[in-house]
């Protein structure tokens, strides 16, 4: 009887074997341009292709891949097809975006997190439903956030991107940026300026058209200072060149603040009235925040990232805005 149950045992404990592969520890997070896809353990060789056999990622002799979803057209793919590849073992899921997270057809576990082995990563989701934590927040609150890292964008948009895995081929920026160009162009270079009402030099209307960014804060001033427009969170800006001395004025400075995948931007757009064809020809764009000096100029006002005035305060970035129309953007930090 002993030895039948034993048999028995042995048995099972086979089967399951067996039944186990891979993929049946492997979580998938990020968005639906770029993901990241995790196993419990080490994976001899993964690779992620589109329907159309596109190879979206491939990675080696680690527990986690990252996959750029970037088609032809330029839209991404709804499905993707991950295989993996170990000494023994080969497995492959099929992951369907359906609209807000990559899921697997048929359900996937319930998402949970532990302590990652490694600790460059944080957190990792084991994939079975059984983590220690039901939140990322909490698991991270007790076992820390992935170290920052740095990727080159293959796209060749972005230049370089922390993937927040923690396994980016760069420690620091500077080295991914160094290597990794960036062709993103500023926005300010495609601003327009248009008359929307009364006198085409009067009521005015700047935008950034054909852009997904939203324009965190908008402002233009006149020559002397005087603000002439304020906006936020618009990727649109009304303009109302109030009179001087009975007339509007002919040159107003437009700036703009953003964040896009570098980080937060800052430029700025000179226009000049033209009386002979009647419309507004620009003169100037892109002026970076560090070529932005604040010495012998008066200070308006101090705005947060919404666009609304505060108080200088630390451990915060803040737009410092000048009489001459310049802005200046800073982190203070509280050393106490």
């Amino acid at each position: 009887m002993k030895k039948l149950l034993l048999t028995t045992m042995v048995a099972l404990a086979i089967l399951f074997a067996r039944a186990q592969t891979p993929c049946d520890s492997v979580s998938v997070s990020g968005s639906q341009n770029q993901l990241t896809l995790t196993s419990i353990s080490i994976i001899d060789y993964w690779i992620t292709t589109a329907p159309d056999g596109t190879v979206l990622g491939q990675d080696s002799l680690w527990n986690q891949h990252s996959v750029f979803n970037y088609s032809p057209t330029g839209s991404p793919y709804d499905t993707i097809v991950t295989c993996l590849f170990t000494m023994n073992t080969t497995c492959c899921l099929t992951y369907v975006w359906n609209g807000s997270v990559w899921t697997i057809p048929g359900g996937t576990p319930t998402p949970s997190w532990d302590c990652a082995p490694n600790t460059i990563l944080g957190c990792a989701d084991p994939g079975t439903g059984l983590g220690q934590y039901t939140s990322l927040s909490s698991c991270q609150a007790a076992c820390g956030a992935p170290l920052p890292s740095w990727d080159c964008d293959p796209s060749g948009v972005v230049g370089c991107f922390d993937p927040g895995t923690g396994t980016g081929q760069y420690t620091t920026l500077a080295a991914c940026q160094a290597v990794c160009a960036s062709t993103v162009s500023n926005l300010c270079d495609s601003m327009t300026l248009f008359s929307t009402g009364g006198s085409p030099q009067t009521i005015l209307m700047a935008e950034v058209p054909n852009i997904s960014t939203i324009i965190d804060y908008w402002i233009t001033t006149a020559p002397d200072g005087t603000v002439l427009g304020e906006d936020s969170m618009w990727n649109s800006h009304q303009i109302f060149n109030n009179m001087n001395n009975g007339q509007p004025y002919d040159t107003i400075n437009v700036c703009i603040s953003y964040f896009d995948a570098i980080g937060y931007s800052t430029c700025c757009v000179t226009w000049i009235w033209d009386a002979n064809s009647g419309l507004w020809a620009r003169m100037g764009s892109v002026t970076s925040i560090g070529e932005i000096g604040s010495f012998d100029k008066k200070l308006i006002k101090v705005v947060d990232l919404l666009g609304r005035e505060t108080s200088v305060n630390s451990n915060q970035t803040l737009f410092f805005i000048y009489e001459d129309g310049t802005i200046e953007k800073r982190y203070i930090i509280d050393r106490n």
